[in-house]
Formats: structure tokens, sequence, C-alpha cells
């Protein structure tokens, strides 16, 4: 049996969907002037963040880092990426990573990381950090055919200076 609160209820949810799928359609964008329930219905959205709109081609998100580190103890090599089984870990690694994307802080986050496998790795005497960025084209490029492409932008060397001597 369907009751008043049953009702009251199916019309809130109703009312709350339209003015979210109105938002998200970006209604401010169909009409030239502003009208009296347009500014209450854009509130409502932004509030509820219906009008977020995730784009594999936004302009204003930075490419995607990855960075490789060689390690060399003098007769062998070893190519590696700092991984942890935990996801949270890694997602703590990776935001480290996109401040590689700024330029002044590209050399000291460099140190920092060939500093770090050096202490995991203390046998390695030169470990070469290269940082690569997927590189996405823009939209006319895609349509042309192109695709996003991992390049490396960033290798440098650090010796271990205990093996300096």
């Amino acid at each position: 049996m369907i009751t008043v609160k049953h009702i009251c209820w199916t019309s809130i949810a109703i009312f709350h969907l339209a003015i979210a799928a109105l938002h998200a359609a970006h209604l401010e964008e169909w009409t030239t002037g502003k009208s009296w329930l347009l500014k209450p219905i854009t509130a409502y959205g932004d509030y509820t963040g219906s009008g977020n709109i995730f784009s594999f081609f936004a302009p204003h998100i930075g490419n995607e880092m990855a960075v490789v580190y060689t390690l060399a103890d003098g007769t062998h090599q070893q190519v590696t990426r700092l991984e942890s089984g935990n996801t949270e870990c890694n997602r703590r690694i990776q935001t480290i990573y996109n401040f590689f994307s700024i330029d002044e802080a590209q050399s000291l986050l460099a140190k920092s990381c060939a500093a770090y496998m050096l202490r995991q790795n203390p046998e390695t005497r030169m470990v070469r950090v290269t940082v690569i960025g997927k590189q996405v084209p823009d939209m006319a490029s895609f349509r042309a055919g192109g695709t996003p492409k991992w390049e490396p932008f960033l290798v440098k060397d650090f010796k271990n200076l205990s093996y300096a001597r």
C-alpha cells in the first residue's frame, strides 16, 4: 500500500533527480539570459556536484607520470619501479611523482627518489632515475589518429658516494 510517506519521499527523489539531470546537462548553457528559476537550479546542482565534468581530454589535468629506476652494482643492472602491494601506498607514491610536472621540483625530487633507492639497495653503486610522462594528444591530433605515448622527460644519474672513494 502506498502511503503519504512513500509519495513524499518519491516526490523528493524525482525532484532531486530532475534538478541534478538538468544541471548535469548544463542547463545554464542552453539559454542566453539568466532566468529567476535558473539560479536556484544551478546552486542546487553545484551543491550536489552533478555538474562536474570528468573528461578524457580535460585540458587542465596533468599528464600521468611514472618513474623507472635503473640500479647498477658494477657488474649487473636492474630496472625496477617503486611499487607496493598496498593500494594506498601506491597512491601516495603516485601523488609524489605527479610533482615532477613542476620544473623547479624535478631536481630535488629526483635526488630524493635516488637517495631512497640507494638506502633500500646499499650494494648499488649508481641509480638512474628516469621520469616518464604519458603525453595525451589534443582532440585534433586524436581525430587524426594520434595516440597517447609514454615519453621520458627527465633522466638523472646518481652515484653512491660510499663507493666513490
